[in-house]
Protein backbone atom coordinates (compact mmCIF):
# COMPACT_ATOMS: atom_id res chain seq x y z
CA UNK A 1 0.00 0.00 0.00
CA UNK A 2 1.63 3.25 -1.61
CA UNK A 3 2.21 5.74 1.89
CA UNK A 4 0.09 8.53 -0.11
CA UNK A 5 -2.98 6.39 0.76
CA UNK A 6 -2.37 7.01 4.48
CA UNK A 7 -1.62 10.80 3.78
CA UNK A 8 -4.46 12.40 5.98
CA UNK A 9 -3.43 10.09 8.91
CA UNK A 10 -1.06 11.96 10.99
CA UNK A 11 1.57 9.84 12.87
CA UNK A 12 0.74 8.86 16.47
CA UNK A 13 3.06 10.95 19.05
CA UNK A 14 5.41 9.30 21.24
CA UNK A 15 3.30 8.62 24.68
CA UNK A 16 5.90 7.14 27.15
CA UNK A 17 2.61 7.24 30.05
CA UNK A 18 1.10 5.16 27.42
CA UNK A 19 3.66 3.68 25.86
CA UNK A 20 1.85 -0.17 24.81
CA UNK A 21 -0.96 1.84 23.62
CA UNK A 22 1.44 4.02 20.98
CA UNK A 23 3.12 0.88 19.85
CA UNK A 24 0.24 -0.72 18.96
CA UNK A 25 -0.79 2.56 17.03
CA UNK A 26 2.76 2.76 15.81
CA UNK A 27 2.57 -0.53 14.23
CA UNK A 28 -0.43 -0.39 12.70
CA UNK A 29 0.25 3.14 11.16
CA UNK A 30 3.74 1.64 9.52
CA UNK A 31 1.78 -1.63 8.36
CA UNK A 32 -0.91 0.97 6.81
CA UNK A 33 1.66 2.99 5.59
CA UNK A 34 3.53 0.26 3.57
CA UNK A 35 3.55 -3.44 4.43
CA UNK A 36 7.29 -3.82 3.63
CA UNK A 37 8.22 -1.24 6.97
CA UNK A 38 7.28 -3.99 8.97
CA UNK A 39 10.00 -6.66 7.02
CA UNK A 40 12.84 -3.36 7.68
CA UNK A 41 12.04 -3.39 11.46
CA UNK A 42 12.72 -7.01 11.64
CA UNK A 43 15.60 -7.60 9.61
CA UNK A 44 17.13 -3.97 9.06
CA UNK A 45 17.83 -2.08 6.21
CA UNK A 46 18.18 -3.99 2.64
CA UNK A 47 21.11 -4.27 0.96
CA UNK A 48 21.56 -5.08 -2.87
CA UNK A 49 23.85 -8.04 -3.01
CA UNK A 50 25.40 -10.12 -5.91
CA UNK A 51 27.07 -13.40 -6.58
CA UNK A 52 31.16 -13.25 -5.21
CA UNK A 53 33.15 -13.68 -8.92
CA UNK A 54 35.87 -15.70 -7.27
CA UNK A 55 33.24 -17.68 -5.39
CA UNK A 56 29.80 -18.39 -6.30
CA UNK A 57 28.48 -19.29 -2.69
CA UNK A 58 29.18 -16.07 -1.34
CA UNK A 59 26.97 -12.62 -1.94
CA UNK A 60 29.02 -9.12 -1.75
CA UNK A 61 27.04 -6.21 -2.02
CA UNK A 62 26.08 -4.66 -5.26
CA UNK A 63 27.42 -1.27 -6.07
CA UNK A 64 25.01 1.31 -6.06
CA UNK A 65 24.94 1.96 -9.90
CA UNK A 66 23.93 -1.69 -10.38
CA UNK A 67 21.14 -1.02 -8.56
CA UNK A 68 17.54 -2.14 -9.74
CA UNK A 69 14.76 -0.02 -9.30
CA UNK A 70 12.88 -2.29 -7.07
CA UNK A 71 16.35 -2.27 -4.86
CA UNK A 72 15.99 1.45 -4.83
CA UNK A 73 12.70 1.47 -3.48
CA UNK A 74 13.74 -1.68 -0.74
CA UNK A 75 16.93 0.76 0.13
CA UNK A 76 15.23 3.88 0.95
CA UNK A 77 12.21 1.94 2.59
CA UNK A 78 14.99 2.30 5.91
CA UNK A 79 15.31 6.46 5.13
CA UNK A 80 11.20 6.88 5.36
CA UNK A 81 11.03 4.72 8.70
CA UNK A 82 13.45 6.89 10.16
CA UNK A 83 11.75 9.81 8.84
CA UNK A 84 8.52 8.42 10.74
CA UNK A 85 9.77 7.18 14.40
CA UNK A 86 11.65 10.79 14.12
CA UNK A 87 8.79 12.50 13.75
CA UNK A 88 6.71 10.63 16.23
CA UNK A 89 9.14 11.11 18.97
CA UNK A 90 9.75 14.52 21.51
CA UNK A 91 12.46 15.89 22.33
CA UNK A 92 13.66 13.45 24.98
CA UNK A 93 13.35 10.72 22.86
CA UNK A 94 14.34 12.12 19.88
CA UNK A 95 17.99 12.78 21.16
CA UNK A 96 18.04 8.79 22.50
CA UNK A 97 17.41 7.91 18.92
CA UNK A 98 19.34 10.08 16.68
CA UNK A 99 22.76 8.36 16.90
CA UNK A 100 20.77 4.98 15.61
CA UNK A 101 22.14 4.31 12.32
CA UNK A 102 18.73 2.64 11.11
CA UNK A 103 15.03 2.10 11.54
CA UNK A 104 15.40 -1.58 13.64
CA UNK A 105 17.79 0.06 15.72
CA UNK A 106 15.73 3.02 16.34
CA UNK A 107 12.91 0.66 17.41
CA UNK A 108 14.92 -1.46 19.71
CA UNK A 109 16.71 1.05 21.82
CA UNK A 110 12.91 2.38 22.41
CA UNK A 111 11.73 -0.67 23.31
CA UNK A 112 15.09 -1.38 24.95
CA UNK A 113 14.22 2.23 27.36
CA UNK A 114 10.60 1.45 27.85
CA UNK A 115 10.65 -2.17 28.05
CA UNK A 116 13.91 -2.90 29.54
CA UNK A 117 16.26 -6.06 29.24
CA UNK A 118 14.65 -9.68 28.63
CA UNK A 119 14.90 -10.05 32.13
CA UNK A 120 12.96 -7.06 33.09
CA UNK A 121 10.51 -8.32 30.84
CA UNK A 122 10.14 -11.39 32.64
CA UNK A 123 9.85 -9.68 35.78
CA UNK A 124 6.68 -7.68 34.25
CA UNK A 125 5.24 -10.89 32.94
CA UNK A 126 5.52 -12.58 36.34
CA UNK A 127 4.16 -9.16 38.15
CA UNK A 128 1.23 -9.35 35.85
CA UNK A 129 0.36 -13.12 35.68
CA UNK A 130 0.58 -13.00 39.84
CA UNK A 131 -1.99 -9.62 39.55
CA UNK A 132 -4.58 -11.74 37.01
CA UNK A 133 -4.41 -14.71 39.14
CA UNK A 134 -5.35 -12.73 42.35
CA UNK A 135 -7.53 -10.31 41.01
CA UNK A 136 -11.34 -9.87 42.17
CA UNK A 137 -13.17 -6.75 42.36
CA UNK A 138 -12.91 -3.75 45.68
CA UNK A 139 -15.36 -3.91 47.94
CA UNK A 140 -18.49 -1.21 46.43
CA UNK A 141 -17.14 -1.66 43.07
CA UNK A 142 -18.85 -1.23 39.79
CA UNK A 143 -19.13 -4.07 37.33
CA UNK A 144 -17.90 -1.82 34.75
CA UNK A 145 -14.91 -0.82 36.72
CA UNK A 146 -14.39 -4.48 37.19
CA UNK A 147 -14.64 -5.42 33.40
CA UNK A 148 -12.16 -2.18 32.27
CA UNK A 149 -9.23 -3.36 35.00
CA UNK A 150 -9.67 -6.48 34.05
CA UNK A 151 -10.05 -6.09 30.18
CA UNK A 152 -6.77 -3.48 30.74
CA UNK A 153 -4.41 -6.39 32.34
CA UNK A 154 -5.51 -8.90 29.93
CA UNK A 155 -4.02 -6.64 27.27
CA UNK A 156 -0.82 -6.00 29.45
CA UNK A 157 -0.22 -9.73 28.82
CA UNK A 158 -1.46 -10.12 25.98
CA UNK A 159 1.43 -7.62 24.65
CA UNK A 160 3.77 -9.69 26.83
CA UNK A 161 3.36 -12.59 25.28
CA UNK A 162 0.44 -14.25 27.80
CA UNK A 163 -2.97 -15.07 27.08
CA UNK A 164 -5.43 -17.27 28.57
CA UNK A 165 -8.57 -18.90 26.92
CA UNK A 166 -11.55 -17.09 26.61
CA UNK A 167 -13.97 -19.58 28.37
CA UNK A 168 -11.30 -19.10 31.77
CA UNK A 169 -11.11 -15.15 31.00
CA UNK A 170 -15.14 -15.14 31.15
CA UNK A 171 -14.70 -17.21 34.54
CA UNK A 172 -12.42 -15.04 35.86
CA UNK A 173 -14.83 -12.28 35.17
CA UNK A 174 -17.63 -13.56 36.68
CA UNK A 175 -16.06 -14.88 40.06
CA UNK A 176 -15.36 -11.54 40.85
CA UNK A 177 -19.48 -10.34 40.67
CA UNK A 178 -21.14 -9.38 43.71
CA UNK A 179 -23.05 -11.84 44.98
CA UNK A 180 -26.36 -10.82 44.38
CA UNK A 181 -25.55 -11.33 40.57
CA UNK A 182 -24.44 -14.97 40.85
CA UNK A 183 -28.44 -16.15 39.93
CA UNK A 184 -27.71 -14.06 37.15
CA UNK A 185 -24.05 -15.18 36.72
CA UNK A 186 -24.83 -18.57 36.69
CA UNK A 187 -27.44 -18.89 34.05
CA UNK A 188 -24.67 -16.97 31.94
CA UNK A 189 -22.56 -19.90 32.45
CA UNK A 190 -24.73 -22.48 31.59
CA UNK A 191 -24.94 -20.94 28.32
CA UNK A 192 -24.14 -23.36 25.56
CA UNK A 193 -21.57 -20.39 23.81
CA UNK A 194 -20.36 -19.11 26.97
CA UNK A 195 -16.60 -20.58 26.33
CA UNK A 196 -16.71 -18.37 22.91
CA UNK A 197 -18.67 -15.58 24.22
CA UNK A 198 -16.41 -12.46 24.12
CA UNK A 199 -15.58 -10.84 27.68
CA UNK A 200 -17.53 -7.75 26.36
CA UNK A 201 -20.48 -9.83 25.41
CA UNK A 202 -20.97 -11.17 28.85
CA UNK A 203 -20.34 -7.60 30.69
CA UNK A 204 -22.71 -5.88 28.50
CA UNK A 205 -25.50 -9.31 29.84
CA UNK A 206 -24.44 -8.88 33.04
CA UNK A 207 -24.38 -4.78 33.20
CA UNK A 208 -27.76 -4.50 31.85
CA UNK A 209 -29.09 -7.66 34.71
CA UNK A 210 -27.85 -5.09 37.34
CA UNK A 211 -29.70 -1.97 35.99
CA UNK A 212 -32.62 -4.11 36.40
CA UNK A 213 -31.82 -4.55 39.37
CA UNK A 214 -31.60 -1.16 40.10
CA UNK A 215 -34.67 -0.03 38.51
CA UNK A 216 -36.49 -2.68 40.53
CA UNK A 217 -35.05 -1.18 43.90
CA UNK A 218 -36.40 2.45 42.44
CA UNK A 219 -39.55 1.02 42.55
CA UNK A 220 -39.98 -1.24 45.08
CA UNK A 221 -37.15 -0.12 47.49
CA UNK A 222 -35.34 -2.77 49.91
CA UNK A 223 -39.00 -4.43 50.06
CA UNK A 224 -39.41 -8.16 50.09
CA UNK A 225 -40.57 -10.62 47.37
CA UNK A 226 -43.43 -10.91 49.27
CA UNK A 227 -44.36 -7.20 49.79
CA UNK A 228 -43.92 -6.23 46.12
CA UNK A 229 -46.58 -8.77 44.85
CA UNK A 230 -48.69 -7.36 47.48
CA UNK A 231 -48.05 -4.03 46.13
CA UNK A 232 -48.46 -5.30 42.45
CA UNK A 233 -52.31 -7.22 43.62
CA UNK A 234 -53.28 -3.83 45.34
CA UNK A 235 -52.18 -1.49 42.05
CA UNK A 236 -54.18 -3.65 40.25
CA UNK A 237 -57.13 -3.76 42.36
CA UNK A 238 -57.24 0.05 42.44
CA UNK A 239 -57.04 -0.01 38.58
Amino acid sequence: MSSQKVSSIKVPKFDKANYNLWKKKMTLFLRASNPEYMDVLAEGPHIPEKEDPTNPRHKIPKPKSEWTAREKELVSLDVGLQLILVDAMDEDMSHQIMVCESGKHMWETIELLMEGTEDVKENRLDILTTQYEAFKSLPGESITSVFERLNKLLNELSIHGKTYAQKEINRKFMLTLPSHLDNKAESVRERVDFATMSLEKVYERMKTHEMELEQKKIIYGNKTSDAKNAELLRTTALV
